[in-house]
């Protein structure tokens, strides 16, 4: 390193590499208008990346103002033509919004070589370069962005809309916008030896291995991605927090429950151990897949193990709902004194916690991820539970009707139960991979 002498900045250029990461749209400050000198500079920077032949494939249009609107309701237009059997109201309406959040949205479109010697694969690689050095831009410049292959990415019809030729490919939409908030977490990755191997020396396996080669054909099949969160969904850091915040309270309400005396205190403090049981499960499932997805070792669907937690969350939330049916049921039976001051205490602590937890789980955009949705509604299952305890406890203090309680209990339970019923048809339905047919 002593005789290597930077001619810029190089410890400021790994930082930005380091921090470079996707931030979603929903996570831009709404309204807030990037400058287009800005996003100038960063596609000037974009058409510096390096390009076999110097080809230059890369053909963007840029979408701002009302062209965001323009750009919304033209996805939705096509998908509502195109999409024929596979229609989905809910997702028509999300390419019609989702733009609406961003300050700029610009289309990655590769223009293939007139002459077609040059493999398509190297005009790929390069608009990747270009991609890349757009988000490197975005990240010096404190601005976030996101690049997805979602909406009509691989509608053939698209591609004349962002003057594209047949031979041409659209290779998705670049977002840009003002982070809401800070985010200062560097981009997770495995250590570099799990992917990388040094040779430094002359090795005689050389001829071994090239007669032991063989041919290996690959056969893959290019899926339409629906989903706007579908590449990198940073739920696994979210659903982290929670399980944090979820187990501080529920350990603050066991220790003063058994210290007060106070039942319900401490009751409330274990049933909140079901959620954190759950909501664990959702953080673990996305820490399996982001550590195995790619290793090389292990096969597997990542969106089969994201339903599968989905799935094992849902029963755990109905049995919940079972366990507050029966529990208020018996109560109703035989009633109980309740120490209402102590419970709205619990209850108020109970709701606050939850309203964190749903702000930091909700994405702005309906959850289509069966995992980070069963630790939504856990989440919500616990807040019903605080909020209808707030009113019935509130009521029931004035009053002296303890009874109150245990309706308000009842109810809660048919609710969750409810949701836990729609979690478990959504989740179940995709490890079987189910599908209603027609005619």
């Amino acid at each position: 390193m002593e005789n290597v002498q930077p001619t810029f900045d190089v410890d400021q250029l790994n930082k930005i590499i380091k921090h470079r990461r996707s931030i979603y749209p929903y996570q831009y400050e709404k309204g807030k208008r990037i400058p287009d000198e800005i996003i100038r500079q960063i596609l000037e920077n974009a058409i510096r990346a390096p390009n076999h032949k110097q080809t230059e494939p890369w053909r963007f249009k840029v979408f701002t103002s009302e062209g965001l609107k323009y750009f919304g309701d033209l996805q939705a237009s096509l998908y509502n033509q195109y999409s024929g059997d596979t229609f989905n109201e809910d997702r028509h309406r999300k390419m019609r919004e989702y733009p609406l959040m961003s300050s700029h949205i610009i289309s990655i479109g590769m223009c293939r070589e007139a002459t077609g010697k040059l493999p398509e694969i190297e005009e790929i690689e390069a608009m990747a370069c270009a991609v890349q050095n757009m988000f490197l831009s975005v990240t010096a410049y404190g601005l976030g962005s996101y690049w997805t292959t979602a909406g009509i990415t691989y509608f053939e019809e698209a591609k004349p809309y962002f003057g594209l030729q047949p031979k041409d490919k659209l290779l998705g939409f670049f977002y840009i916008g003002y982070p809401a908030k800070p985010i200062i977490a560097v981009s997770k990755r495995n250590p570099l030896e799990a992917s990388t191997e040094w040779i430094a020396e002359d090795k005689d396996d050389l001829q071994d291995l090239l007669a032991g080669n063989g041919t290996v054909a690959h056969q893959t099949s290019m899926k339409e991605v629906v989903d706007p969160h579908e590449h990198t969904m940073d739920y696994e850091n979210t659903s982290k927090w929670v399980v944090y915040l979820t187990v501080a309270t529920m350990l603050l309400e066991i220790v003063v429950g058994y210290y007060t005396n106070s039942m319900a205190l401490t009751a409330e403090g274990w049933h909140m151990s079901t959620h954190v049981f759950a909501i664990g499960l959702t953080w673990l499932a996305y820490l399996f897949t982001r550590k195995y997805s790619t290793s090389g070792k292990y096969k597997f669907q990542k969106e089969k193990v994201l339903s599968l937690s989905g799935f094992t969350s849902a029963i755990v939330l109905q049995i919940i709902a079972i366990i507050m049916a029966i529990e208020s049921i018996q109560r109703l039976i035989h009633p109980i004194p309740v120490k209402f001051s102590e419970a709205i205490i619990v209850a108020v602590i109970g709701l606050v916690v939850n309203a964190i937890s749903a702000k930091m789980l909700h994405s702005g955009d309906e959850h289509h991820d069966d995992n980070i949705r069963a630790a939504y509604i856990h989440v919500l299952a616990d807040g019903l539970t605080s909020l209808t305890a707030i009113i019935a406890l509130s009521i029931g203090w004035y009053y002296k009707w303890y009874w109150l309680d245990d309706i308000s209990g009842i109810i809660g339970a048919l609710v969750i139960t409810s949701w836990a019923i729609q979690l478990i048809k959504g989740s179940g339905g995709k490890l079987i991979d189910y599908v209603k047919l027609t005619g």
